[in-house]
């Protein structure tokens, strides 16, 4: 199964009526619903994870408990939920180390790389070795990887063909032996950053949400090569799987992580598609139940959601105008049979606490953040009521206004609270001294690089690197300014 999905796909449709390698997580099936593969040494992580810590800096970046709920439409009464820890301190902290940028050689025999770079868009794996700051590690496999949006230029000729500039990579630690692990991970992203001239949307807006006690990927730049060969400067996102869910979630981490797939269903095939944990498994029915309650009242979903937690994901969300995400509701170019065409959002995932059945919401894929001009931007605003139809925009494609959505819509029935936490995110994370710090620090790190592997593989030259440098500035001014994007 191919992890991502097409900008233009539908994983988590909008219902139109209200409706009551081998396993990728160790364990943990959800209870009580009814309804010579080489590892890396101690060093890296190749047992167990070290303790972890609350949150680091910043407003809302502790852990964070949730509220204990009452009970509900299943009979369940909910336990409190644990508490998010935003900035674990486990095996791949060295791998995350903020300071330090890694050197990543994927080492590929030249038959599998002709085959792979052929067609970047298959997304088809081979075996390949990895150099790591100097050591060698694997065999692993690594894939070329993205949306339909990755495989334009520079990557290819975005007609399909072979590759023609810097493309994102998946590399799999775990496929040739299920218990190998790189610094405790099973599998890491490298994201080319070809959207963003400026080089840190990514990394500045997983840390915005981080910081306001959202658990959230870590990122951090580094150096990538293919044979010895500079591919160029890209950003190292941690993987949202088990391994993420053990490390951010206090109660365990075992529970089903989803990707993609929003409460409007009411088919347990949609939630089992879904899965990225517990496959064998495969007991969806908490998030069959928060479906059920979403398409209910507000009240019988904050049974399954933590209010909080999700008004200070909106609160990073909107004010750093991540519109490729949750409130970008797209309508698919044709109808399904007599049907409407059906609508969904995309880059985003669910953790489905064990006990409690809690969800919570983690982002994803934010190299089009701060920027509203883009082709992915909203229309209208979330919070703004529309017709619930599919209305095609010129520049940004068919919507449905975010507005339309039952849970959206419960979320905008406590605004107040929301604005609330803006106002915490705005005096907090997002205080300008605090961000114009991480960009100058962040800039200075990745200098040298820019300048290294200027105008290579489609990497921005110098001159574009420091335009781009200055609109998101800008653009982040902007936005703390006007509360987000200024409709």
């Amino acid at each position: 199964r191919t992890a991502e999905t097409s900008s233009r796909a539908t994983p988590g449709r909008m219902a139109t009526a209200s409706t009551s390698s081998g396993t990728k997580n160790d364990g943990g099936q959800t209870p009580g619903i009814t309804d010579s593969p080489g590892s890396a040494p101690a060093e890296a992580g190749a047992s167990g994870a070290a303790p972890a810590k609350p949150g680091m800096g910043g407003s809302g970046s502790s852990s964070v408990p949730g509220a204990a709920g009452s009970a509900g439409t299943s009979g369940l009464t909910t336990p409190p939920a644990g508490a998010i820890i935003a900035e674990p301190v486990d095996a791949a902290s060295a791998l995350f180390d903020d300071t330090v940028i890694h050197t990543f050689n994927i080492v590929i025999a030249s038959a599998d790389l002709a085959k792979i770079d052929q067609h970047p868009n298959y997304e088809e794996s081979v075996q390949a070795g990895l150099e790591f700051d100097g050591r060698s590690y694997g065999p692993y496999r690594v894939r070329y990887k993205g949306a339909g949006g990755a495989f334009k230029p520079p990557c290819t000729d975005g007609m399909g063909g072979p590759k023609t500039g810097k493309c994102s990579l998946k590399l799999d630690f775990n496929d040739l032996d299920s218990k190998a692990r790189f610094f405790g991970l099973k599998k890491l992203n490298l994201h080319s950053m070809n959207a963003d001239s400026s080089l840190l949307r990514d990394r500045l807006d997983y840390r915005m949400y981080r910081e306001m006690g959202v658990a959230a990927p870590r990122a951090v730049h580094a150096r990538v090569q293919i044979n010895g060969k500079a591919e160029g400067l890209y950003i190292a996102v941690e993987q949202i799987d088990g391994v993420f869910a053990r490390s951010r979630f206090s109660e365990g981490g075992e529970g089903n992580v989803y990707k993609e797939i929003w409460p409007v269903h009411a088919n347990t095939a949609n939630y089992v598609a879904a899965l990225e944990t517990n496959e064998d498994q495969a007991d969806v029915q908490h998030m069959l139940a928060f479906s059920s309650a979403v398409g209910q009242s507000r009240s019988a979903a904050e049974r399954y959601y933590d209010r909080d937690y999700m008004l200070r994901y909106f609160a990073v969300d909107r004010v750093t105008i991540n519109d490729d995400g949750v409130v970008r509701f797209m309508c698919a170019d044709t109808p399904t049979g007599n049907n409407p065409p059906p609508v969904g959002n995309h880059n985003y995932y669910w953790y489905e606490e064990v006990q409690s059945g809690r969800m919570w919401l983690i982002p994803w894929d934010l190299d089009k953040s701060f920027d509203a001009t883009s082709d992915v931007h909203i229309h209208p605003a979330w919070t703004a009521n529309a017709a619930c139809s599919c209305t095609e925009h010129p520049w940004y494609g068919s919507q449905m206004p975010a507005a339309c959505d039952p849970l959206i819509k419960h979320l905008q029935s406590v605004l107040p609270e929301y604005e609330r936490q803006v106002n915490a995110f705005l005096a907090g994370p997002f205080a300008k001294a605090h961000v114009d710090q991480l960009i100058d620090t962040w800039s200075r790190q990745i200098r040298s690089h820019v300048e290294a592997t200027a105008g290579q593989n489609g990497a921005p030259s110098v001159a574009q690197w420091q335009a781009g440098l200055t609109e998101l500035k800008q653009k982040i001014e902007d936005a703390r300014k006007n509360r987000g994007y200024l409709y």
